[in-house]
């Protein structure tokens, strides 16, 4: 009953008793009120009190933080407004947002509780944490601050949510899509919503994914967006751009990839229209080069920037000063950075089989800076030669790049690195380019494995004084981790000797350096002399033991003492090595097995949600597809009443006595009457109109009389007056015509004689010329006199002949019919018992016809008529 009573109100009603309700402190029941409006079926004509009931509307949501009722109505009010008032849709969505976000930040300026202690907004409030908020010994107002900022982050998450689900793919609604997509964004960042940000570019990755499978339907619905709009791509790669620096504001960075890839993706969807500019091109490899950078992939970081460099020069005709200098020098140095062998698979890549996969990689990271080959550290310094980017970029870079690249020398290279590394990172704190100093580590990085590996190819061993005199970027610590990183990367082949406390190089036997060396191939002279300067070295060595006892003595002790002392700690060392395998062999088996039935449990409950969820929006679906076929029979049968009703009217309307009766009776009387009472009203009132019509004419008619009888009494004496001045003056106009008249017949017969005069002296000429011009022309005639007999002649005899032929064919298809007629008779009647005679015919003639009798009413030509 209430449910009718909401529908059936006039919005205006429905509006005055939510502020009544809200007035006595009733907003659920003021909601309540204006849901029902908004859901009833009623209202299907969008006006400007309907813009004014749904921002109280929103206003009620966001005050009751009902995100759900939200939605309803705004998909309610979507559907009526998104093809003929757009902007009263963006109207509302913004005061949406607008004041969810002003609560927002209300409760967090009142709020204690801190961000990072909000882990996923989806996920409500455990039944832990409400069982300590409950025994807990806080004080009511301390646990009341602590739980007013995450309801209102929650209700604002998901208004974003839901108005970014409400409008998708809706080429109406497309500029406001994005906008919102642009403030949650800067929702995330502002609030540093990181596992929410993951939420939204997966939702507009879905969303983009059904765009693309919308384009692939049979049937393209009109409100659907089209991948070849010009203005949908562009707002898509500016939304992107956005999503791009929210999460490298926010670092994540596996985002950040994922985001690039959308980029490139769509870049290659409007390739051909060109949508992407180059300041967009440059902007999209700035973010990327600073992506490939945190994930520690200097190579590709590097090809990023050569690419933007690339952009900006061609897109600037000229790229000078300042700006070109500092471009180029990001990119010298972020070239020095990459270390060798950087393409190639690593050492764990090639044990683990997957190398393929790694070129797979590395083509699709190609793909993404639009390279067509995949980049190398050595095709990189060859571009940036052929560019001249080291005399574009700052001297002290170019003097590093010729160190590094052209004057290389192992022992005092890094000292001088160090200088100009520190030299460039003061040039970038004074210039304000503080990305100059970020390349530092990974230069000296380089330089140092450069430094390790040309000594590795001279010297056998080194002790680690010398090698941090040579190498003064590390300590000790940081120094041997480097030379296990190197190792790992497979650049030099060294173990060290903590007891010498030295560094060997070369393999630890001659077994395994047999192995490796057969893996590469090939042995380099390099190792070929280090093989034959060890082998003299230990020969001497020897000769120097043979002479010095003493010396052999000394370390036949040591090597007693480091016999005992091993002997001493081998059991022990055994046992401890093999219980901590152990240990280690069973935490990685319950490691494994906690994994799986994580995995298993996060799958299932996935499984059961995503089941939900389709579940509930099936259902959803029906009851929307329900209350769409049920409101559109509602108002088909609405309007079939309304044109009754409007016809009824305009019929009524259409005579001239409406407005009379609308005057004498009122206009809601005679909306109210049917057909049979406004006929009666209509013939009372004619009835009535015809009387008084009648009365009128027969006044009428008698003033007219007597007004034609006085103007006839005066038209009389007009006329007399005029007669007497005619008859006064008629014989002088008769004499004045007749003196005109004579002298035109006299000039008109004179004028004739004049003519015949003229016609007469020429007569005798005109004839003698007709006379000379037969004659000359005589033959001529008499030739085409006889050229025109033959003519006729020719096509007389055509004719005969074509009339002949005519005849001879009717006449033939005539005694067909009558042979075909005369056998059919025969076959149906048995011959008459009678001799015919007939005569032969001529010897002469040859008989190529048969002979029919003639029949009656049947007309035979002569020669076929059977003679008596």
């Amino acid at each position: 009953m209430r449910a009718n009573y909401h529908q059936s109100q006039k919005p205006e009603a429905a509006l005055q008793r939510a502020h009544e309700f809200i007035s006595v402190g009733k907003q659920r029941d003021a909601l309540q009120s204006l849901h029902d409006l908004i859901k009833g079926r009623r209202q299907k004509q969008w006006s400007q009190i309907q813009e004014q009931i749904m921002l109280k509307y929103v206003e009620l949501c966001v005050n009751l933080r009902n995100s759900t009722v939200a939605k309803d109505g705004l998909y309610q009010y979507k559907i009526l407004t998104q093809q003929v008032a757009v902007k009263s849709l963006v109207t509302v969505l913004s005061a949406l947002l607008t004041l969810a976000e002003k609560k927002t930040l209300e409760a967090r300026k009142s709020s204690i509780e801190k961000m990072e202690e909000i882990d996923d907004l989806d996920v409500a409030d455990t039944p832990e944490n409400l069982l300590l908020s409950v025994v807990s010994g806080a004080v009511p107002q301390d646990r009341m601050d602590r739980t007013v900022l995450s309801p209102w982050l929650r209700f604002q998450w998901d208004t974003f949510r839901n108005c970014l689900d409400l409008l998708r793919n809706n080429i109406y609604v497309e500029q406001i899509y994005h906008q919102i997509a642009r403030q949650s964004f800067a929702f995330c960042l502002q609030y540093q919503r990181r596992n929410e940000f993951r939420k939204l570019s997966d939702m507009l990755r879905l969303h983009l994914t059904q765009v693309q499978k919308a384009q692939q339907a049979q049937t393209i619905p009109a409100h659907a967006i089209k991948l070849t709009n010009i203005d949908s791509l562009t707002l898509m790669l500016e939304t992107r751009l956005c999503q791009l620096d929210t999460a490298i504001n926010m670092e994540l960075w596996q985002e950040a990839y994922k985001t690039a890839e959308d980029l490139h993706n769509l870049m290659q969807i409007g390739k051909d229209k060109k949508i992407a500019k180059p300041s967009s091109y440059a902007n999209y490899y700035d973010k990327i080069a600073l992506v490939f950078w945190k994930g520690g992939n200097t190579l590709f970081h590097a090809a990023s920037l050569l690419q933007k460099f690339n952009i900006h020069k061609d897109m600037k005709k000229q790229f000078t000063g300042e700006e070109a200098t500092d471009q180029a020098t990001k990119v010298l140095l972020a070239t020095l950075s990459i270390p060798d062998g950087a393409e190639r698979p690593s050492i764990l890549t090639k044990h683990l089989d997957i190398e393929e996969q790694h070129v797979a990689n590395t083509r699709i990271l190609s793909a993404l800076l639009r390279m067509p080959i995949i980049p190398t550290r050595n095709g990189i310094l060859k571009e940036i030669a052929r560019l001249n980017i080291p005399e574009i970029a700052a001297p002290e870079a170019f003097k590093l790049y010729k160190c590094i690249e052209f004057d290389f020398d192992p022992l005092h290279i890094a000292v001088n690195v160090q200088e100009m590394l520190l030299v460039i990172e003061q040039l970038g704190e004074k210039l304000g380019h503080s990305e100059y100093g970020q390349y530092s580590n990974s230069i000296k990085k380089t330089v140092a494995a450069k430094i390790v590996k040309q000594i590795s190819s001279i010297y056998e061993s080194i002790k680690f004084a010398r090698l941090s005199e040579i190498i003064p970027f590390y300590n000790r610590m940081q120094l041997e981790q480097f030379l296990v990183d190197i190792c790992k990367q497979n650049l030099v082949s060294a173990h060290i000797d903590h007891r010498q406390n030295c560094i060997y190089f070369g393999h630890v036997d001659s077994l395994l350096a047999s192995e490796l060396e057969s893996e590469h191939g090939r042995i380099s002279e390099i190792s070929k002399i280090t093989t034959h300067v060890s082998s003299v070295y230990s020969i001497l060595q020897d000769a120097y033991l043979d002479i010095d006892q003493s010396f052999v003595k000394e370390l036949q002790e040591k090597l007693a003492r480091q016999i005992k002392i091993y002997l001493t700690h081998k059991d022990g060392d055994f046992e401890r090595i093999l219980a901590r395998r152990k240990r280690i062999e069973l935490y990685k088996e319950n490691t494994e097995q906690m994994k799986k039935e994580k995995l298993f449990q996060s799958q299932m409950l996935a499984n059961k949600q995503e089941e939900k969820r389709r579940t509930e929006e099936y259902n959803k679906l029906m009851e929307e597809n329900k209350e769409n076929e049920q409101r559109r029979r509602f108002v088909e049968q609405a309007e079939i009443q309304r044109k009754v009703a409007a016809d009824r009217m305009q019929k009524q309307k259409s005579h001239p006595l409406y407005a009379m009766l609308v005057k004498e009776l009122g206009e809601e009387a005679v909306e109210k009457m049917d057909l049979e009472q406004f006929v009666i009203e209509k013939r009372n009132l004619l009835d009535k109109e015809r009387k008084e019509q009648q009365n009128k004419m027969l006044q009428q008619e008698k003033k007219f009389d007597y007004y034609v009888r006085a103007i006839h009494l005066e038209e009389m004496l007009v006329w007399k007056e005029l007669s007497d001045e005619q008859q006064a003056c008629a014989s002088e106009l008769f004499d004045q015509y007749e003196v005109t008249r004579i002298d035109k017949e006299i000039k008109a017969r004179e004028k004739m004689l004049e003519s015949f005069q003229l016609l007469t002296n020429v007569k005798d000429d005109a004839i003698k010329f007709m006379r000379s011009t037969i004659q000359s022309h005589a033959e001529d005639l008499k030739i085409i006199k006889e050229k025109w007999k033959k003519k006729v002649e020719l096509v007389r005899e055509k004719a005969i002949e074509k009339l002949a032929n005519e005849r001879m064919k009717k006449w033939q298809s005539e005694v067909k019919l009558v042979e075909e007629e005369q056998r059919r008779k025969e076959e149906e009647q048995p011959p008459p018992k009678q001799i015919c005679i007939v005569e032969a015919p001529p010897p002469q003639q040859e008989q190529s016809k048969e002979i029919v009798p003639q029949q009656k009413g049947k007309y035979l030509p002569p020669q076929m008529r059977k003679k008596p």
